[in-house]
């Protein structure tokens, strides 16, 4: 089947051959199909069984934060599935990484837990890496508890210099399977805290598993706006803005089916960045675990609640396997972040 380089107007026709993308990170991946290009870096390939009529392309593109692993996607129409398309764009995308700083690279893709996308990346050799849990907490679920504390939990700006690098610590932290470069002050606040990343407000919380280097901090949460008409949430991610299944617009996107949109956030707390965070029977931890639900009551009082959880946050994963176990939340999505071989270019 002719493959050819991607060019301009091809996600046009791409979105009218395939069906609509059923989760958050379909969408996300889709982002990806676009020409290729050097900044940001990204390569591009589409199939097709005549001119101008796509059945299904694939993309490798730059991860500024995780420079060790590029992301990959590769998609075919549902028809066209299961007779080697797949395979052929992934060697032909491949192949257009040579002579570029994605050549070596280990690769990366984020697919629905369970999905055929998943079985095709295991096919090719990919193994998991990271799981990812979209949770969502209506309002009222968790009643507010701890009132004696008022005086460790502190409203500030998102360009708060104690905030941006608690958060820097944390999210180093939390990637630990999927090592982030060197990160500054300025690229942790243009990706995450800033106006450009819908960052509206941050609360911060004090408690016993607060770190010196934190100044007693113990956790901390970043809300992100919405328009209230808007028809869906988005969470930035805990793994890399525009992680999914490609580099998109650093969000997650959540169905949104009630009048009222939830309060996206991202839920940290510091006991994550402990060099013994696999020490889950601890005092420590414990006392960690509620200052985050502490956290989360106080911000979820008004408004059901989305957040990302890792299988790198072992805080916020017991939380949510809490909560969910009580009925006080709900899992809206799952997804398996998979890492694979250097593309084979030869």
């Amino acid at each position: 089947m002719p493959i050819r380089e991607l060019s301009d107007g091809d996600d046009l026709r791409l979105n009218e051959v395939f069906a609509d993308a059923t989760t958050p990170a379909g969408h996300m991946a889709r982002s990806l199909f676009r020409p290729s290009s050097d900044s940001p870096l990204i390569r591009s390939v589409i199939a097709e069984v005549a001119p101008d009529v796509p059945v299904g392309a694939a993309a490798i593109a730059e991860s500024p934060l995780h420079p060790h692993r590029a992301w990959v996607h590769v998609e075919v129409a549902a028809e066209e599935q299961r007779h080697g398309q797949g395979r052929e764009l992934f060697d032909a995308v491949c192949a257009e990484t040579r002579g570029t700083a994605l050549e070596g690279l280990d690769l990366r893709a984020r697919v629905q837990a369970g999905s055929a996308g998943e079985g095709f990346a295991q096919a090719l050799g990919f193994t998991p890496l990271t799981t990812t849990r979209v949770i969502r907490v209506p309002a009222g679920a968790l009643p507010p508890a701890g009132g004696g504390r008022a005086e460790d939990l502190e409203i500030v700006a998102t360009g708060s210099v104690k905030l941006t690098k608690a958060f820097m610590a944390w999210y180093t932290a939390v990637n630990r399977d999927d090592a982030v470069g060197p990160l500054t002050i300025g690229q942790v606040n243009n990706a995450f805290l800033s106006e450009a990343a819908g960052a509206h407000g941050a609360a911060l919380l004090n408690g016993a598993a607060g770190t010196a280097e934190a100044g007693g901090l113990s956790a901390f949460a970043v809300s992100y706006a919405r328009e209230a008409d808007e028809t869906a949430a988005a969470v930035p991610s805990a793994g890399e803005p525009g992680a999914g299944t490609g580099a998109g617009d650093g969000t997650a996107v959540v169905d949104q089916v009630d009048e009222e949109p939830p309060t996206e956030l991202i839920l940290g707390s510091m006991f994550e960045t402990f060099d013994d965070v696999a020490d889950t029977t601890g005092e420590v931890f414990a006392a960690a675990v509620a200052d985050a639900e502490l956290l989360l009551a106080r911000l979820s009082v008004d408004a059901d609640v989305v957040i990302e959880v890792t299988s790198g946050m072992p805080v916020v994963s017991a939380l949510a396997d809490r909560l969910l176990e009580a009925g006080s939340a709900t899992e809206l999505y799952r997804y398996e972040t998979l890492s694979g071989p250097p593309a084979d270019v030869s």
